[in-house]
Formats: C-alpha cells, sequence, structure tokens
C-alpha cells in the first residue's frame, strides 16, 4: 500500500512569495504546497521505487493511472489516494498513459516497444497492439474516443481505433524522437513535435498537413491545447512557452523566459496554464496577464507530467523524486471558457 502525507492544514498552505524572489521574476508570485503526496513505495522490502514518467486521469477525475521505470502502472483512486490497482504485464519502462474519455479502458506504452488496452476495473491481461520498431513516448485518445494516436523514437505517428485497437493510419511525424501530442478538444486536429522542436498539425480525420510551425529548433517536450481550441501552448528545452494561435499558425505570445527545461504543460481552464520542469517547480501562468501567478511547490525531483481536473479544479503531478502530488488550486480561478 502506498504511502500518504498530509499537511497540518488540509487544503492549500498559501504564502507571499515576493521577498525569496528575485527582481527579475514578477513579485506578486504565491507559493501552494500539495493538498496531498503520494509516494510510490514498493510491497517488498528492496523493491524498486520508480521515477514518475506518466500520470492521467480518467473523465470524472475519480481514477489516477500513474506509470514509470519499474514497468508497473498504478491505478488509484484521486479523492483519498487508496491503490487499487497493480497493473504489472509491461517488460520496461513505461513512459505513457491514457484514459479512453468514456473511461472504461486504459493504454500504456513505453520502452518494451507494446501498446496495451486495459479494461478498467477488469482483472484481466490487457491487450497488445501491434509491436513498434522503437519505444513510444506519447499516446493520446481523441475526444470522442475514436482514435488512439501513438508516436515516439520513431518518425511516425501510429493511428489506432480507439474502439479495438486496430491501425488505420500512419503519419509522417515532425522529425524522429517525437515527445509529445495532442487532439485539439473538437478532435478535428492532432498536433505533435519533438527534438527537431517543429509542430506538425493535421486533419484528423483525413491525416491531412494543416500547419508545419517552426519552433526555435530545439527539442519540443510537451503540447497543450487551450479548452477552446484557440490557442496551442509548446514548450521543452527553449525554457520558455510559445503559444499559437489556432486559426493563424502564428505565433500568438511567448511567455517570460524561466530557469529549467519545460517538460509538462497543462491548461487548467481557459487562462491558466501549468508547466513543470527541470527545476523541480510547477509554475501556474496567468494567460491574460502573461505573468507567473503561482509556484507550485515540493518536488524534489524535475517535474515530467501533469494532468488537470477541471470538474475538482485539481492537478496532479508526477517526477523524478518516485513521489505524485496532489494540488486542489482556487476554482474561482478556473474558467472553463470564454
Amino acid at each position: 500500500m502506498s504511502k500518504f502525507w498530509f499537511p497540518a492544514v488540509l487544503g492549500l498552505v498559501l504564502a507571499a512569495a515576493s521577498a525569496a524572489v528575485p527582481p527579475v521574476e514578477a513579485q506578486s508570485v504565491t507559493v501552494l504546497a500539495p493538498s496531498r503526496v503520494i509516494e510510490l513505495a514498493g510491497r517488498k522490502a528492496g523493491e524498486e521505487v520508480p521515477v514518475v514518467s506518466s500520470v492521467a486521469l480518467d473523465r470524472n477525475g475519480k481514477l489516477l493511472a500513474v506509470a514509470g521505470d519499474d514497468h508497473l502502472v498504478r491505478v488509484f483512486r484521486t479523492s483519498d489516494g487508496l491503490l487499487l490497482y497493480r497493473l504489472s504485464a509491461h517488460e520496461d519502462w513505461v513512459r505513457a498513459t491514457a484514459f479512453r474519455p468514456d473511461g472504461w479502458v486504459l493504454a500504456t506504452a513505453g520502452d518494451d516497444r507494446l501498446i496495451k488496452l486495459w479494461k478498467v476495473s477488469a482483472e484481466q491481461l490487457p491487450r497488445n497492439l501491434s509491436n513498434h520498431r522503437w519505444p513510444i513516448y506519447t499516446l493520446g485518445y481523441s475526444p470522442d474516443g475514436r482514435m488512439l494516436a501513438a508516436a515516439g523514437f520513431e518518425d511516425k505517428v501510429w493511428i489506432h481505433q480507439g474502439e479495438d485497437g486496430q491501425q488505420v493510419r500512419v503519419l509522417d511525424g515532425p522529425g524522429s524522437d517525437i515527445r509529445a501530442l495532442v487532439f485539439s478538444p473538437d478532435g478535428t486536429r492532432l498536433a505533435a513535435a519533438g527534438r527537431q522542436g517543429r509542430i506538425r498539425i493535421w486533419d484528423a480525420s483525413t491525416g491531412r498537413v494543416v500547419y508545419e510551425l517552426a519552433g526555435s529548433g530545439r527539442r519540443i517536450c510537451a503540447l497543450a491545447y487551450s479548452p477552446n481550441g484557440k490557442l496551442l501552448a509548446s514548450g521543452g528545452q527553449q525554457r520558455s512557452i510559445r503559444l499559437w494561435n489556432m486559426a493563424t499558425g502564428e505565433p500568438a505570445a511567448d511567455l517570460p523566459e524561466r530557469p529549467g527545461k519545460v517538460l509538462a504543460i497543462s491548461f487548467c481552464g481557459a487562462n491558466r496554464l501549468a508547466a513543470g520542469g527541470s527545476n523541480n517547480l510547477i509554475r501556474l501562468w496567468n494567460l491574460v496577464t502573461q505573468q507567473e501567478q503561482y509556484r507550485l511547490v515540493g518536488h524534489t525531483g524535475s517535474v515530467t507530467t501533469l494532468a488537470f481536473d477541471p470538474g475538482s479544479a485539481v492537478l496532479v503531478s508526477g517526477g523524478f523524486d518516485t513521489t505524485v502530488r496532489i494540488w486542489q488550486l482556487n476554482s474561482q480561478d478556473i474558467v472553463i471558457a470564454n
């Protein structure tokens, strides 16, 4: 059973951080502590404790899937952190997790070059999709659940049927080593990016290239669409986050650069963007002012993955410190759509 740590006072611990922020950074940043920390301890003495490479929430935010380099996928109940399942069919590092939007299937993939489809709440072996030549780094379901996209250390994006996993299309990626992909909220477009720093966006139904976005040339590690689909955010080794206008395919804004590589990003409502990275922090940006508003502290290793539940305003993070952290954001700050 996993161990949990709760702060002395439940909820967020808020503290003005202006005295600790260098003059070059915003002076109104507020520091937040997590409401819960899940430590991924092994069942047996000496069992490996994994770094966390992926977290995913189901459609209602009730189930939390956590994967890492110990070849396991753990499924927790989000409300209290109870460990429900340990899924152990992978033979190498599990890099990616994604719940199908209907909540009945969990897709996982990683360095063993396999995509596995697990029936949630059913204790049975998963369905294995076709072997890939190289490890798979990222997965994503379309909002209607009809498509499952996968990519990794190849220069391809693989499209599978969301229902049975049958491969239906292979797209030429924007270079090799693809680290991030995401469907638009309406499901009409699919974006992917990786080592070459370029973002390619396709019409999801036909595979036609819609936009070819030229970034900095440095690796992109994370992509996220805004809830209304009007913006695409990208981040990576450039250490700043770029917002792209999806009506024109042109840059809309660059958020101020901060220390550390950007490894994970997630919209938290229409005008809030969370970004985690190699400096062990999560920064929550106000996109109206383009200023850092909150700083989420507690991780002691790189923050590699984020997931947000709009219904409860809960942000989940994981990283190289072998923990998963739950952040209860202020719901008054979370506007779902413009």
